[in-house]
């Protein structure tokens, strides 16, 4: 009882209308307007009421594919900590000032208006990126060309990379998504550039490194699956020294997510809205 008390203060009051949120969307995108650097028209000619209209929808699409496709909800505490780390965070102080003066100084219609909608995205995107189910066909591809590598034989599309032994430092928006996947999901190895040409050898992450130093000692040697944000990757050592690998690759490209999307929504029956608030849903 405690508990379930201590939820309900979390829950977020109610959501903006539909029109309350095309017209907080519109103020703020005014003030990011003035900010913009040989803008001549004025801001209504260019962007019509019908702009932010569609924008909303697609915004609150997304939150509803969110909650049928994964069970989330969001929480006042999770647009209270969106709100905040834009505070901290923010390179352009003097606009995110401006789009707060726009909505009237009220942190709960900026929370709404501003946080929502990069929050829903944020998260939609983190859960489609390594979900097994969405992604099972493409893993499927990475496990039969394992299993080619294994037997000896190379695998059709593979190509030769060679790989840097000196790990690449992960940036904080990586950190936090793999700190956020690993607590329920596979281990999480931030991608490189697909169809990145260098005479340098491609660059990894820790986590890569730490796994290609485990598993690639021996000519012939074959990695697990590797989990990337946008595909998945498996390597088989040919040769190697001090500064790098050189191995056969297979790296299977997962489904695009706006694709994705796009066939959610063709297919998503109409709802009437969603709750004001953004937590686990019981399945």
């Amino acid at each position: 009882m405690i508990f379930a008390f201590a939820l309900a203060l979390l829950v977020a009051a109610p959501p903006l209308s539909f029109g309350e949120r095309v017209e907080g969307t519109r103020a703020a995108e005014g003030a990011r307007y003035a900010f913009v650097i040989g803008a001549t028209r004025p801001f209504d000619e260019a962007y019509p009421r019908s702009v932010f209209e569609k924008k909303v929808k697609r915004e609150q699409a997304e939150e509803r594919v969110l909650s049928s496709q994964f069970g989330i909800q969001l929480t006042a505490a999770l647009l209270s900590a969106e709100y905040e780390r834009i505070e901290k965070e923010t390179r352009a102080p003097d606009q995110w000032e401006a789009i707060k003066k726009a909505l009237g100084g009220s942190r709960a219609e900026t929370e709404e208006v501003v946080c929502r909608p990069i929050l829903v995205d944020r998260v939609l995107r983190a859960r489609f990126a390594f979900d097994q189910k969405i992604h099972e066909a493409e893993h499927q591809k990475a496990r039969e060309a394992r299993q080619v590598f294994l037997a000896g034989k190379t695998p059709k599309g593979s190509s030769t990379i060679r790989l840097s032994r000196k790990a690449e430092p992960v940036g904080t928006d990586e950190l936090l998504a793999k700190a956020r996947s690993e607590a329920s999901g596979p281990k999480i190895l931030a991608p490189d550039e697909p169809g990145k040409k260098s005479d340098a050898p491609v660059p990894v992450d820790p986590d890569m490194a730490k796994v290609l130093e485990k598993e690639l000692k021996t000519k012939g040697d074959v990695t697990t699956i590797l989990e990337e944000r946008n595909r998945f990757s498996v390597f088989r050592l040919m040769t190697s020294d001090a500064g790098e690998w050189l191995v056969e690759a297979v790296q299977v490209p997962k489904r695009d997510f706006d694709r994705w999307l796009d066939a959610v929504l063709k297919t998503a029956k109409p709802s009437a809205g969603l709750p004001g608030h953004l937590g686990v849903a019981k399945k």
